[in-house]
């Protein structure tokens, strides 16, 4: 056994209970004190994880067997007594029974771990390299970014390189493989599914050499999709250095053109981050601190200009029509214009703020998207850039420069330097984008109505069709029997009445709605409308009558064939010419 080597051994016996145990001996050349730490967060999900709850009958161990005495120091640092000793070892269990994209998984059928969950490093040194050994039923493979030593065992450079490479334990795998260029791709698929796995190859091969072709080279010589195929609904992906793990869900809408569509986007997008956020990364995240928060403003060009490409490069290589990209296109603007949160707090301060509630809806109208604000951002941007260089270069040459410069070098980006090279590519200024869009709460409307006459697209706006959410100003959640209210415009006649957020209607001027609210609500248009609610486990009245106005509309963006013809060309060359 290497003394500068951490070496793992990963088992489980009953997979129904979901502990997988982990046993591990760590070097300790200094024969002092040794802190070891487990990660606070997972890169892709800006925000602290807890993984340490997970964690249960946690041990030191010195190397002939004596317990070692050990305090947890923080919420996820332990230090060990291990004075005289070269090596200690560990042992402990970790609770896998969530599964998505990011999570760690053990049930009958495999064990999916994504490592920064669970897998522990020296706290000042990321440097020792790594073995993992796993005791697994012999018919199962492992599918996995990291080098295989052998069918059950891989080895890992570093700590950085081992949480970055999610794995897929299982007898049920089913491989897929395309090649380009000298890059080889795998696409390894745990659950059900019904897919045309010849179209899907064309398609991966088609986008994926898109991207290449666009960066010129790919940080690495293999790249793995992992998919997990979920019984229930889940639409989810994970970004890392050489692979992806993708969850969806349900099996049933497999055969769903949205579904699959929604799957090639989210697969683009993951993809991309090879390079943007993988490799060009904000400096406040090179290199990743696992042990607390990574703050950090760009979020609207980690994720926004991901959001963006991943759904233009399926259009510009030919797999997503022109037509399907403009209606994700149009769905953004509905998503800006129908968030209050707009006028509160701007994109980069949200960003800042992934690490205190970024991904769930949080208090009303006190923030926006970075993936949202952060792809319309770079949709005005590339269009800027194309109309002032007359299409000699676009967004492309930003990101190329960013790669380059950031990427290749492993230097992280600031704010500047990113609207240093907007400028430098394009030699136009974009300080009212950077003051009044990402730092500020200005409106988006004239900058993308600009970048629509820029790119030869008509913007179309009319009422939604929902009634609730056009004439009376609130959204509902109709799934199954209950009706949920999910959202209130502000001045609206459903906010003047004291209608709020999780009030169930339950009734429709005295009568109860059998999954036909907004067509009884859409009957009394014109009249007074009294809606029976429940509330915090009380039953109120809210009276209410729409004012004539339209409280929520619907964006849809076309092409417009009546453009001048620089509109046209630009429009053309976005798109690759695949109209």
């Amino acid at each position: 056994m290497s003394a500068s080597m951490i070496n793992y051994h990963i088992s489980y016996t009953h997979p129904h209970r979901h502990f997988v145990s982990f046993d591990a001996v760590f070097p300790n050349p200094e024969k002092s004190t040794l802190k070891i730490q487990l990660p606070s967060w997972r890169p892709g999900r800006y925000e602290l994880g807890m993984f340490a709850k997970n964690i249960r009958n946690w041990r030191a161990w010195s190397s002939n067997g004596q317990p070692l005495s050990f305090s947890k120091i923080t919420r996820d640092c332990w230090e060990i007594e291990s004075i005289g000793e070269s090596e200690i070892r560990i042992t402990y269990e970790y609770y896998a029974a969530e599964l998505n994209a990011g999570s760690t998984f053990l049930d009958g059928d495999q064990l999916y771990i994504n490592p920064v969950n669970c897998f522990f490093y020296i706290s000042n040194d990321h440097s020792v390299p790594y073995t993992l050994s796993f005791e697994l039923p012999e018919t199962y493979e492992i599918a996995c970014g990291l080098r295989h030593l052998n069918r059950h065992t891989l080895s890992a450079e570093n700590f950085d390189e081992l949480a970055d490479c999610p794995l897929i334990a299982s007898a049920a795998l089913r491989h897929l493989h395309y090649t380009v260029g000298q890059v080889n791709f795998r696409v390894s698929i745990q659950g059900e599914h019904r897919l045309d796995e010849e179209l899907l190859l064309r398609q991966f091969e088609s986008f994926s050499r898109a991207q290449i072709d666009l960066f010129g080279s790919f940080p690495a010589d293999e790249y793995h999709f992992l998919f997990q195929f979920t019984p229930y609904f889940v639409r989810h992906g994970v970004e890392h250095r050489n692979s992806t793990v993708i969850a969806m869900g349900p099996v049933a809408d497999f055969l769903n053109e949205n579904w699959y569509e929604r799957m090639l986007g989210i697969s683009s997008h993951e993809l991309f981050h090879t390079w943007n956020v993988k490799a060009i990364r904000p400096i406040e995240m090179q290199p990743y601190r696992f042990d607390q928060e990574n703050y950090s403003r760009l979020g609207y060009v980690a994720e926004g200009v991901t959001t963006y490409y991943g759904d233009l490069i399926l259009t510009q290589s030919g797999v997503m029509s022109v037509g399907s990209f403009l209606d994700i296109l149009s769905r953004h603007f509905e998503e800006h214009f129908d968030n209050p949160g707009r006028h509160a707090l701007s994109v980069a301060e949200s960003s800042f703020d992934t690490w205190l509630d970024g991904y769930v809806n949080g208090v009303p109208g006190r923030k926006v998207s970075i993936y949202n604000e952060g792809c319309l951002i770079a949709w005005m941007c590339d269009a800027r850039i194309r109309w002032a260089t007359q299409n000699k270069k676009s967004l492309d040459d930003v990101m190329r420069l960013m790669n380059s410069r950031f990427g290749t070098t492993g230097i992280g980006y600031s704010e500047s330097d990113y609207f240093g090279i907007l400028e430098e590519v394009s030699g136009v200024s974009f300080s009212d984008i950077r003051s009044s869009l990402i730092n500020g709460t200005g409106d988006y409307s004239s900058f993308l109505q600009t970048a629509a006459n820029q790119l030869a697209l008509q913007w179309k706006i009319e009422p939604v069709l929902k009634w609730s959410e056009a004439s009376l100003g609130f959204s509902l959640d109709e799934g199954g029997a209950r009706a949920v209210v999910t959202s209130v415009v502000t001045d609206s006649p459903g906010d003047h009445a004291g209608l709020w957020l999780d009030d169930e209607l339950i009734t429709v001027n005295g009568i109860a709605p059998y999954r036909n609210i907004q067509q009884l609500l859409r009957m009394n248009s014109g009249k007074e409308i009294i809606l029976g609610v429940v509330r915090k486990y009380k039953q109120v009245e809210i009276n209410l009558r729409e004012d004539g106005k339209v409280w929520r509309w619907k964006h849809q963006l076309s092409v417009d064939p009546t453009a001048d013809q620089r509109s046209l060309d630009a429009l053309r060359a976005w798109t690759s010419d695949n109209l």
